[in-house]
């Protein structure tokens, strides 16, 4: 259950282990714009406020039944409110699906005890434990050879507080933004005020 991988290896690697579901759902559509990764962290957040008690294998029935178009046409979009349409419909269906994966466990044909297999539980460990917010390097790349203006924006960026203890991220103006996100949204900042004078 994503509510055990958060008791045993902390929320951050329950959030990495959705966050990765999510990704390879959203990389099965080739969408155009994907949902970027702090919107994927946010969404699985959400979902784990939510829905923490079901199995990680539910949540992969429940997204490859999206990905084969059980829960209706994508349209080319894919955001937060997606992922939670497509869980609101996979919970109306749960009790026939995991009447279906008991009668499977008891015919001795179950494709889902893979997820019970001692070695598939040591994956995921594995899996969780490179997820963990402990295994984040602390420290960031160097930067060469920058123009004076992102060399300020860089320093601007660098003093902001994380968001989460998360070197990805910083906070400004109260949002997460990593550096490229910040950087539109200063340069957009920074052209509204100039149309001002």
């Amino acid at each position: 259950m994503l509510v055990q991988i958060k008791n045993e290896k902390g929320p951050q690697a329950a959030v990495g282990v959705l966050v990765g579901m999510m990704d390879a759902c959203q990389q099965y559509f080739n969408l155009q714009q994907p949902m970027q990764p702090m919107q994927l962290a946010l969404t699985a957040e959400l979902i784990m406020e939510d829905y923490y008690y079901l199995r990680i294998d539910e949540l992969q029935i429940c997204f490859r039944m999206a990905m084969k178009g059980e829960f209706g046409p994508l349209y080319n979009r894919i955001d937060g409110q997606v992922f939670f349409e497509w869980i609101k419909k996979y919970m109306s269906k749960r009790g026939q699906i995991t009447e279906r994966i008991q009668q499977d466990k008891q015919q001795g044909n179950n494709i889902y005890e893979i997820f019970q297999h001692p070695q598939m539980k040591e994956i995921m460990d594995d899996v969780a434990d490179k997820l963990s917010i402990k295994e984040v390097p602390k420290v960031e790349a160097q930067r060469t050879k920058a123009s004076p203006m992102e060399q300020m924006m860089m320093d601007e960026y660098d003093a902001l507080p994380l968001w989460n203890d998360d070197m990805r991220f910083r906070v400004y103006n109260n949002r997460p933004y990593q550096f490229t996100e910040y950087r539109i949204e200063r340069y957009r900042e920074l052209i509204e005020n100039q149309n001002e004078y």
